[in-house]
């Protein structure tokens, strides 16, 4: 969907909701024209750490046990 800028600035609130259904917004200055989409964001911590990090340990499983997780008031 192509846009000015002046339309895109009021009305960034819509624009930023069509792009989140999707949509393509093309907004066209003088210079040249630029593309604003949404970005899909990465559905765990886990999943955006793969590939980046180690994990060796079972993150479906406690790694405390029950006395560590009492208060040390002393």
């Amino acid at each position: 969907m192509p846009t000015t800028v002046r339309s895109f600035l009021r009305n960034f609130a819509a624009h930023k909701a069509q792009a989140r259904k999707g949509e393509v917004i093309r907004v066209q200055d003088r210079e040249g024209e630029f593309v604003f989409t949404a970005v899909a964001q990465p559905r765990s911590l886990v999943g955006a750490a793969r590939g980046k990090i180690e994990i060796h340990d079972d993150l479906t499983q406690p790694t405390l046990t029950d006395k560590d997780w009492q208060p040390n008031l002393g």
